[in-house]
Order: C-alpha cells, then sequence, then structure tokens
C-alpha cells in the first residue's frame, strides 16, 4: 500500500469510528469506557443477550437447591440481559448487577423496578460492600477482544492483555465468596484454574468442564495448544 493509499485507509477507520460514535449510543458508551477506564476494563465490547449460558445457569441452580434465597453477583452485567435470566433461574435470589461502563449502568437503572435487585458501578469497593455472595458470574468479560485474537492468529497477548489484569481481578472475585459459594467462569482468554491456583477455591468436575471456547493462553500469554478443556465452575469449601 502506497503512501496515499495508506492515508486514505487510515482516514476511513478514522470516519467510521466517528460515525459509529455518533450513530449507536451502545458503541459510544463502549469507546467511553476504554478512554475512562483503561486500566481496570477487561473486555471492552459489550455484547450480549438473555439466557446466553442455559447450561452453566442450569447447573448453578442445581447446585444452589439448598439455598432457596442466594446472593448472586453478575460481574460485567452489561445492560442488565444476564441479571433479568438470572431472576428466571433463581426467583428468591437477591441480584447484584455490576458494570463499569456509566452508559450501560444508566440503561439498567431503566429497567422494570425489582425490589431485590441493585446494579453498581464495577468497582472492588462497591462490590465487597454487598457482598458475600453465594454465586458470582464473570461470563465473557475476563477477556479481550477474542475474535480479534483469533482473527489475528496471535501467539501471545502477553502485552496486548496481561495475565496479571486477568489473575488480579478473578482471585478478588473468588475472595467475594461465601463458604460454598460457586464462581461461574466462561470464556476468558486465560484459564481460570491457572489464576485460582492457592486460593482454596475448588473446581467442579463433570459439568463445571468442558473443551475452551476459542483460544486460551498460560500464565506466559503464549497460546495454548492443542485447545485445551478448561474449568468454569468453581466452589469455595463450605467448611
Amino acid at each position: 500500500m502506497g503512501g496515499e493509499d495508506h492515508q486514505r485507509h487510515g482516514f476511513r477507520r478514522i470516519l467510521g469510528a466517528t460515525w459509529r460514535f455518533a450513530r449507536h449510543p451502545r458503541t459510544r458508551s463502549e469507546m467511553l469506557t476504554r478512554l475512562l477506564a483503561p486500566r481496570r476494563i477487561h473486555q471492552d465490547s459489550s455484547l450480549s443477550w438473555p439466557d446466553r449460558y442455559p447450561q452453566l445457569f442450569g447447573a448453578a441452580r442445581a447446585l444452589l437447591l439448598n439455598r432457596p434465597a442466594p446472593a448472586i453477583l453478575s460481574f460485567g452485567c452489561a445492560a442488565g440481559e444476564e441479571v433479568l435470566t438470572l431472576r428466571r433461574y433463581f426467583p428468591g435470589a437477591t441480584l447484584t448487577g455490576a458494570e463499569i461502563n456509566r452508559g450501560l449502568l444508566r440503561a439498567c437503572h431503566r429497567l422494570p423496578p425489582d425490589p431485590r435487585r441493585r446494579f453498581i458501578l464495577s468497582t472492588h469497593e462497591a462490590i465487597a460492600a454487598h457482598g458475600p455472595y453465594d454465586a458470582i458470574f464473570a461470563m465473557a468479560v475476563l477477556t479481550r477482544r477474542p475474535h480479534l485474537v483469533e482473527k489475528r492468529g496471535m501467539r501471545s497477548i502477553a502485552d496486548f492483555y496481561p495475565y496479571a489484569h486477568f489473575e488480579q481481578e478473578l482471585r478478588f472475585l473468588a475472595s467475594q465468596l461465601a463458604p460454598g459459594g460457586l464462581l461461574i467462569v466462561e470464556h476468558s482468554l486465560y484459564r481460570a484454574e491457572d489464576a485460582l491456583s492457592g486460593t482454596g477455591v475448588e473446581t467442579i468436575s463433570g459439568i463445571g468442564t468442558a473443551p475452551a471456547k476459542g483460544p486460551r493462553f498460560d500464565p506466559a500469554g503464549n497460546r495454548i495448544e492443542p485447545q485445551p478443556v478448561v474449568s468454569r465452575i468453581f466452589r469455595r469449601p463450605a467448611g
């Protein structure tokens, strides 16, 4: 590509981003979040839809049958789609949705009222203030543009999405579990079991393990091949 062609291509990219920013409120809120919280953000795309993980939601419900009124955290709840879904699976639960994107958080607050539901800005202080939790769902949030990682065939993500950022967040979430509480993690670029090593949180086998969906990387940021089987449901011991 020549110099002029490269400049035109760059101009079209800037023009496209500007158009998306002006036209789509959700895209605008994603861009603003990248600017306002660059050190705290994980996945900067807010794609979500209702009942996205029925197998894992159902498994968590079965594991919590002895807790008719669990306290549940949806970490990275987007516009509230997952929280509304969790109400169907856990009708007696107290639900907390934590979201870093302030535009999406405003959308959450516009949802029909529910006396046993709250939405909070996703900070460690706010999350801890409403814990501990009987279940924490971190679904497609402890990651960074996995489709881009796959498209570019990245062999290392050490600079793109450092392991330390993932590990710190996941270990914090594990610390917010009540005794016997569940931590459910899906669609992460790193293996949750690596980050949770030494925390005392245990893997639940069977329904809690499955072949990874998309690429996985080791703590050094290098791609794991062949595609590994990963743990998705963890429990803090009850005793």
